[in-house]
């Protein structure tokens, strides 16, 4: 039977990713009236203003949309992260107290029959 292999490492990635870009979602509009400032040009820095405001209604369903994708992915990882946890500690205990039950990776267990599922 093959392996299934979750890289945890990389969904705590994406989910420190989506933060950064909830972040900057929510940042918006301060960062785009700080650029609007910098232009140097009241007419220009209007535009860009007006530009980043008409936004909000978009970029407030996309940041609700990130942030239920990332509870999602919090769910999967911390689900994974458990049954992980779980299973090595009942291999631990499987070794320690000699149950055969759990064979070592790579190992077949005799009287177990893969094909019988």
């Amino acid at each position: 039977m093959p392996d299934l292999k979750m890289d945890l490492g990389l969904l705590e990635q994406l989910r420190n990713d989506l933060d950064a870009v909830i972040a900057e979602f929510e940042g918006a509009d301060d960062f785009s009236d700080d650029v609007a400032e910098a232009t140097g040009h009241d007419d220009l820095g209007g535009h860009v203003r007006d530009f980043a405001h008409k936004w909000n209604d978009k970029r407030k369903k996309m940041t609700e949309n990130i942030k239920a994708l990332r509870e999602q992915l919090s769910a999967i990882t911390d689900g994974f992260t458990k049954v992980d946890k779980e299973l090595a500690k009942a291999l631990r205990d499987a070794a320690d107290s000699g149950d055969t039950s759990f064979p070592p990776p790579g190992q077949n267990n005799p009287g177990h029959n893969p094909t019988a599922y």
